[in-house]
């Protein structure tokens, strides 16, 4: 029993043909035909796709409003001093975690 949709032809056709795009593009990413940067995240800081961020706060203002960056490993080493707890000259960088990109394919 067809649903009733209340469409033109034309409308169907192109409801149609967008459900078969978006099913294409999902059995190409299982089956691993997938652009480079798929998955990967901007660096809050220098706007880069990366596949590994650290969660981190930066800044005074960041502790009072609970506020998190993720940023690259370059730009980590510039807010944390390139220590994981931080230094004295970087009072109030406090670490987070790390976010890593789960599609990006392991090479082994």
């Amino acid at each position: 029993m067809a649903r009733d949709r209340n469409e033109s032809p034309e409308e169907r056709a192109a409801r149609k043909a967008l459900v078969k795009e978006e099913k294409a593009a999902r059995r190409a990413r299982k089956e691993g035909d997938v652009p480079e940067e798929y998955g990967q995240k901007n660096c809050e800081l220098c706007s880069k796709l990366k596949d590994l961020l650290i969660r981190c706060q930066i800044n005074e203002q960041d502790h009072e409003l609970q506020r998190w960056h993720m940023v690259c490993g370059k730009c980590w080493n510039e807010v944390s001093g390139g220590v994981v707890d931080g230094d004295d000259s970087h009072p109030y960088y406090r670490y987070g975690g790390l976010w890593k990109n789960r599609h990006k394919e392991d090479a082994r």
